[in-house]
């Protein structure tokens, strides 16, 4: 029985336990129901809250909180902060926002009008607190480049002490060097001083030495003239005795050969084959050669001619060790190249150096008209193949090659000065001429006048 009525009880405690827990998760979901409409309700008192006031207005509700019965009023409270504000602002707690605006406004204008701050533009439009940060981040700037500034002059002020103090240096030196200059400058002009003296005294000697003998050589020069005339006069009379005997005896007579210098061979063919363009000399490499020279060919029956008149003209190519190769340039019609002919250049001497004097006018290309070069390139074959050009004459010259003489000065109608200047530069230029030339028969030194002279070197007039 007891069993029994246990058995019964765990069965009502079961039944009790369910209906609790049945009971309970009604409770908990009518109560997430309540608390899921309270935030809806909320979420819409929210809702009409904002739409009843902003974010930026609670402040003034602030203000209403502090308002209290015999305290600060709102109004009250509401002046304190602009006034607070407007200090802030311009400094003045009695500025409303139309003076704030107009304030800023003008500091603005003079921000952009003035220019000191770069990009003034930018300054539009903006507030007091984006004015003031944008302005001291361009002071800031400023005071940076304005530091820098400063240090690189500090720099700069260093760098020009020193340069200053060696400056100084440099001049104290320089003056140093100045007086010692000074003291030179002035030792030097006391020296001149004397030397001057003593050359004037020696200046004075030497005139009347020369003047002594000067006047002792006129004298000699006097009676070697008269000395001279004597020694041509008869000389004239020996030369009238020659032509007499040469006329009457004839060739029998042995006389003078002309330009018997001029007439000499300087070598020999040694071979040639007729119709060939080369032929072979009997100078080589020992003898002075130079490529590019030039011989005139004469026949060895006939020798060379006064007149230089030659067959060939032949031209050095190549110079071996006993003999030369040389190019044909030139063979007159008719003749023929053989070996054992002669060959001669008046420029050329196996042995020295030949002297010649170049003057007057040359026609080389046969025109009738005076080369302006004519002389200068005769001077360049000459040098060129060996030759030396002088300008004095005298008893060593070996050859004076001789142009036409200047033509005969005329005294000009004009007697101004230009006319007159030419008329004697003219008339110097054919005194000199005609005073060489007789100069150079008196010495007895080789005439090879233009024809005679290019006839020498092989050069046949054109017809």
């Amino acid at each position: 029985m007891a069993k029994g009525q246990q058995g019964g009880g765990g069965t009502v405690w079961i039944i009790v336990f369910a209906a609790l827990w049945m009971i309970s998760t009604i409770v908990v979901v009518i109560q997430y129901t309540a608390q899921e409409e309270l935030r809806a309700d909320n979420d819409r008192v929210l809702a009409d809250n904002e739409r009843l006031i902003s974010a930026q207005e609670r402040g003034a509700v602030a203000l209403f909180k502090q308002a209290r019965a015999g305290g600060p009023t709102v109004v009250g409270l509401i002046e304190a902060s602009r006034s607070d504000t407007a200090e802030l602002a311009t400094g003045d707690a009695a500025d409303d926002p139309g003076a704030i605006q107009t304030k800023l406004d003008e500091v603005l204008r003079a921000i952009q009008a003035d220019g000191v701050l770069p990009r003034p533009k930018r300054y539009e439009g903006l507030s007091y607190h984006e004015a003031l940060t944008k302005t001291y981040a361009a002071f800031k700037a400023i005071h940076t480049r304005l530091g820098d500034a400063e240090k690189r002059a500090a720099e700069l002020n260093t760098q020009t002490t020193e340069l200053a103090a060696a400056n100084a240096q440099q001049k104290e030196h320089f003056e140093a060097r100045i007086k010692e200059a000074s003291a030179q400058v002035a030792a030097a002009e006391a020296e001149r001083t004397k030397f001057r003296s003593v050359w004037d005294t020696q200046v004075e000697t030497l005139g009347r030495e020369y003047d002594g003998r000067r006047a002792q050589s006129d004298a000699d020069l006097t009676k070697e003239r008269q000395r001279t005339a004597t020694l041509e006069a008869s000389n004239n009379r020996l030369e009238e005795r020659m032509a007499a005997f040469q006329k009457k005896f004839g060739d029998v007579l042995i006389g003078p050969k002309a330009l018997a210098t001029a007439r000499e061979p300087d070598g020999a063919i040694l071979h040639h084959v007729p119709g060939d363009d080369l032929a072979f000399i009997d100078l080589g490499r020992n003898d002075r050669l130079v490529r590019g020279l030039r011989f005139a060919v004469y026949s060895a029956q006939h020798g060379i001619p006064e007149s230089g008149q030659a067959k060939a003209q032949i031209e050095v190519v190549a110079i071996n060790e006993a003999s030369s190769e040389c190019r044909i340039v030139s063979l007159a019609r008719g003749q023929v190249i053989l070996p054992g002919d002669l060959i001669a250049n008046p420029v050329y001497d196996r042995d020295r150096e030949v002297s010649f004097l170049v003057l007057g006018a040359f026609d080389l290309d046969h025109d009738g008209n005076v080369d302006p070069r004519g002389a200068a390139d005769i001077e360049a074959m000459i040098t060129s193949w060996g030759g030396r050009i002088v300008t004095d004459l005298n008893a060593s010259l070996d050859y004076l090659v001789l142009g036409s003489a200047p033509r005969t000065p005329r005294k000009p109608r004009d007697q101004s000065p230009e006319s007159l200047a030419r008329f004697d530069a003219i008339k110097q230029s054919y005194e000199s001429y005609r005073t060489k030339v007789q100069d150079a028969k008196t010495l007895t030194v080789p005439i090879l006048r233009q024809e005679v002279f290019l006839s020498f070197l092989g050069y046949a007039r054109p017809r």
